[in-house]
């Protein structure tokens, strides 16, 4: 507690001590206030509800030093589905009720082809230091239309006192089943399969760990019925079928799956590195018997989707040039260090994730780097919500047995088809 104390203080004054270099950096912008304010003036940020507690005093440094263009916080849902709804609503009115959004990385590329986001400038966000899995989701028909805030990929959190070395393959992680059998345990907690969009994020990573894909990189073509997409899907069924996953775990989501594993019910794990703090913590079955590595592949060590969130600006903003400044603020070094240290996300600057006194705090980012910088986007298109309706549906019948591999493959094979032409 005293060494992460002392960073988050340490980290928070960094922040007040920058802010004054900072705020004079941003894109330019092309200015979209009306009257004689040239796109400068007071903003509001929408996020996603914030869990950490910690956005508040991230957004108060910029207000100190931006008196006349100051920042309201508006806090949604915890439900990426539900932040989903708000924005698209208020957009398609054409309301500036938002002048920046949180966007799940997902989402950038359907904002940007409805024309609801304003074009960024490389110059002010996306540079040479940030991840360029980051660059690519913010990036939609070779322009930026958002600001890469936070990044993420999946990791194998395993029980270190009971495995001395983590499975780089999926053959390897079923012969380490046996030592949970030893031990009373289940073998894998998961993956999150209940029929949501971590069932995407989980079948994208199967699919890709294999070598196959489920659209091509302009989101323009269906890849997805071909044998390595099988392998992919039929990886996941055969887990259920052979007993290594919990049958509960058909209705998993992030925090049931986790839970598994923090109970120490599981010996593997599947999840996002915000894990970490939970199974660290005194008292938790998994207090110091844990460690985290790359998740496995069919050959070798697997690709994790990426997740995260890109600042994204309203078309309808009548104070542009703040708000592109203001998500060039947020992406600074400084900012990014108060998204690792006390919000305990990824930061999408190369550079923290060999941070002594990041490392320090989070041992693991050192392996999570190792994962973004080969890291897929989940399928790039404007019709995300019927692609990945299309992915979960499908793949959730093999899971359950009510379809065979081949047959959801060649279903959502078709299914996509038409869910890229809507």
């Amino acid at each position: 507690m005293g060494k992460r104390s002392k960073l988050i203080r340490t980290s928070l004054a960094a922040v007040a001590a920058s802010a004054l270099a900072l705020a004079g950096c941003g894109s330019g912008g092309s200015g979209g206030g009306s009257g004689n304010d040239n796109g400068v003036g007071p903003i509001t940020f929408a996020s996603g509800k914030d869990l950490t507690g910690a956005m508040p005093q991230l957004l108060a440094a910029w207000n100190k030093l931006h008196p006349d263009e100051k920042v309201t916080f508006i806090e949604l849902s915890a439900s990426p589905d539900d932040q989903r709804n708000s924005f698209v609503q208020d957009l398609q009115a054409k309301s500036d009720r938002y002048d920046v959004m949180w966007d799940d990385v997902v989402w950038t590329s359907e904002f940007a082809a409805h024309g609801w986001l304003a074009p960024l400038s490389k110059d002010a966000v996306g540079g040479p230091g940030v991840l360029p899995a980051a660059v690519a989701t913010a990036t939609y028909n070779g322009t930026m239309y958002g600001a890469p805030f936070m990044t993420n990929a999946q990791l194998l959190y395993y029980r270190s006192d009971l495995v001395a070395k983590p499975p780089t393959t999926w053959a390897e992680l079923e012969a380490d089943c046996k030592i949970a059998t030893a031990h009373n345990m289940t073998c894998y907690a998961g993956g999150q399969f209940a029929q949501y969009e971590g069932l995407t994020v989980n079948v994208a990573e199967a699919i890709n760990s294999a070598g196959g894909s489920i659209l091509s990189s302009d989101g323009k073509t269906v890849t997805v019925d071909s044998p390595q997409a099988r392998a992919g899907l039929q990886h996941l069924v055969d887990l259920f079928q052979k007993g290594y996953v919990n049958k509960a775990a058909i209705t998993y989501q992030e925090e049931q799956s986790a839970n598994a594993f923090l109970s120490g019910k599981s010996m593997f794990l599947t999840n996002w590195p915000y894990v970490y703090t939970a199974a660290s913590a005194k008292g938790a079955a998994t207090a110091g018997k844990f460690k985290m590595a790359l998740i496995p592949g069919q050959n070798g060590p697997g690709v994790s989707s990426l997740g995260g969130i890109d600042l994204g600006v309203s078309a309808y903003s009548k104070h542009k040039k703040t708000a592109e400044d203001f998500v060039a603020w947020m992406q600074s070094e400084s900012s990014q260090k108060i998204l690792v240290s006390v919000m305990n996300q990824a930061s999408v600057l190369t550079s923290l994730y060999t941070d002594p006194d990041l490392v320090k705090v989070s041992p693991y980012l050192p392996t999570l780097k190792q994962a973004l910088l080969v890291a897929n986007p989940r399928p790039k298109t404007p019709n995300y919500n019927a692609v990945t309706l299309a992915i979960q549906q499908n793949a959730y019948a093999a899971l359950q047995g009510k379809a065979s591999v081949d047959a959801a493959i060649t279903k959502m094979s078709s299914d996509l088809k038409q869910a890229i032409q809507q």
